[in-house]
């Protein structure tokens, strides 16, 4: 079973969790955005360690430390954008498939906790509300393990959303 927590601010902000989530791309570059902040709190070394597993698929996940940062066991780095083409952007079939991905790693963890970000709604450009429905619906369904699922909304306008669908 899941339970969900939903917090406004940087995902950095939570005192301690067995996972965080960076939402990145194929060739696990730590660009902007989250990604960045990624950058910011963990230490170069995190560039490094995931460059030894780049590349991955759009929806695919790796796992490395979270080296500079030890409120977080480990990192979780789900290939949103696909730098492999053209048009890197995702859809929200690359969320549900990244979130089955997460899954298959966390429950072996369980009893855990999970930190994540509305994954795809920045520069991915997906609608948060149909990203928040997709996050609702996964960590809502019935699973045989535990852990806490706290998903952060950057921002008030975006925390209110996620309230309004998670809490109904």
């Amino acid at each position: 079973m899941y339970k969900i927590t939903v917090k406004q601010g940087n995902i950095f902000d939570e005192k301690e969790s067995d996972f965080i989530v960076n939402p990145s791309n194929t060739d696990l570059f730590l660009g902007s955005g989250v990604s960045a902040a990624f950058r910011i709190n963990c230490s170069e070394e995190l560039q490094s360690e995931m460059k030894k597993q780049a590349p991955i698929k759009q929806g695919e996940v790796t796992v490395t430390s979270c080296p500079g940062n030890p409120k977080f066991k480990y990192a979780i780095h789900a290939a949103v954008m696909d730098y492999s083409k053209p048009d890197p952007s995702p859809t929200y079939d690359t969320v549900k498939k990244i979130l089955y991905n997460i899954e298959n790693i966390i429950q072996k963890y369980a009893p855990c906790k999970i930190v994540l970000p509305l994954m795809g709604t920045g520069i991915g450009g997906l609608d948060k509300e149909k990203v928040i429905r997709i996050y609702k619906e996964f960590f809502s369904r019935n699973v045989d393990f535990e852990c806490e699922a706290v998903i952060y909304a950057h921002n008030e306008k975006d925390f209110q959303i996620l309230r309004k669908y998670i809490n109904q």
